[in-house]
């Protein structure tokens, strides 16, 4: 009886040829699908050649389209963050609403950080129901430029329409963030006099210098001759009265420029006399600084001009510089708050300020209102005249004792 044939010794007696072919068909079933989704080859194994997409980020090529896939998760909120649209901190948050109106008021002028600063003396006299805020801000100006247009076109001629329908305690006054830009000084035509002309033109053309009269010459030669100045003289005339800077032939004076300062300095004047003339204390807070080393010494440079210009009209100016610089005289982003402790005093764009910040900046204001306040409403002492009864032990005709 014949021994069946075992599976193995089928193939090997069919021939080495037909067991190599068996293999590679093996060999083609299992590793073509999987080859050409690990190796991404076009057309290997049967199927369509794949479509081009654009490169992705982190996929494609060797290890397909999905093996970053958890990095590119990770990454996801970081890209978000970056892309944010960037915040606008130069708005201060609305006033709280008060139940009863209070019996005195602050009225706060200026730009975006009156804003902040008015915002902070809210909360302030928060526990005060006497003491009240009146915010009267623009945010983008200055005393260059209150508007692009429109009446009123600076800040003198806007504080004048604000004053006749408010009636405040006091008045505080801080801007000067957006005056760092040029001014055009308007051009002045000179107007002639009629008159002069009219006399000009009656004059005798033909007069002679011969034709006077003698008595003139003579009074004219009694008179002592004066002395020519001297050189000397003439540099102690021109020390005594400086002259103002040369004028530029557009009008234009950028900022910092000498006759920069003299424009900018009287447009300061102009703002405190209106101010001055509702006959209520008036203070000038400078400004702090902002990051970057030429953002800070900008503010140093206005900060200056406002002092020197508070000092001549007899005001009160408020320096806060201290308060929002390390010991360095830098930027402080985060530092300690007016009860000290550390906080973020500024917000991320390095110009506005946060709550706490808002708070420590009212803080310097507040105790220069209080005292001011404190010193108008304190009690006039007047002096005590005696009274003056008849002495009854004085005799008729003598002197009282």
């Amino acid at each position: 009886m014949p021994k069946p044939r075992s599976f193995l010794r089928i193939f090997t007696e069919a021939g080495p040829l037909a067991a190599l072919a068996v293999a590679i068909v093996l060999l083609l079933g299992i590793a073509g699908p999987a080859s050409a989704q690990f190796f991404n080859f076009p057309g290997f194994g049967g199927g369509p050649p794949p479509q081009r997409h654009a490169p992705q980020r982190g996929g494609g090529g060797w290890f397909g389209g999905d093996f970053f896939a958890p990095f590119q998760e990770r990454q996801a909120p970081q890209q978000q963050q970056q892309q944010r649209p960037r915040e606008d901190f130069s708005r201060a948050p609305a006033p709280a609403k008060r139940e009863a109106a209070a019996e005195r008021n602050v009225l706060v002028l200026g730009d975006a950080m009156a804003d902040w600063l008015a915002y902070g003396l809210e909360d302030a006299y928060s526990d005060q129901p006497d003491m009240g805020v009146i915010r009267k801000h623009k945010t983008v100006s200055g005393l260059i430029h209150y508007q692009p247009k429109g009446d009123p076109a600076d800040w003198a001629a806007a504080a004048k329409g604000i004053l006749a329908n408010e009636n405040p305690d006091a008045i505080v006054v801080m801007l000067g963030l957006n005056d760092r830009t040029s001014i055009r000084e308007p051009v002045v035509e000179k107007k002639t006099d009629k008159k002069d002309e009219k006399k000009d033109a009656r004059a005798k053309p033909d007069a002679k210098p011969g034709d006077a009269k003698p008595d003139a010459a003579a009074k004219s030669d009694n008179k002592p001759a004066e002395a020519e100045p001297t050189p000397d003289d003439e540099s102690d005339a021109a020390q005594a009265a400086p002259e103002k800077a040369p004028r530029n032939p557009n009008g234009v004076y950028e900022f910092r420029d000498e006759r920069w300062v003299e424009l900018y300095s009287k447009k300061i004047e102009e703002m405190i006399n209106v101010l001055k003339s509702k006959g209520v204390p008036v203070l000038w807070v400078g400004l702090p600084a902002i990051r970057g080393q030429k953002g800070t010494s900008d503010m140093l440079f206005l900060d200056a001009l406002y002092r020197d210009a508070a000092g001549k009209a007899g005001i009160t100016y408020v320096d806060v510089w201290d308060g929002f610089v390390d010991e360095s005289g830098r930027y402080l982003q985060k530092g300690p708050d007016f009860e000290g402790q550390i906080r973020v005093l500024r917000t991320y764009d390095g110009v506005f300020f946060t709550k706490a910040g808002a708070r420590k900046l009212a803080h310097y204001v507040e105790r220069e209102v209080n005292r001011l306040l404190a010193a108008r409403s304190g009690p006039i002492a007047l002096p005590n005249e005696p009274a003056t009864t008849p002495e009854t032990s004085t005799e008729p005709g003598k002197p009282p004792p």
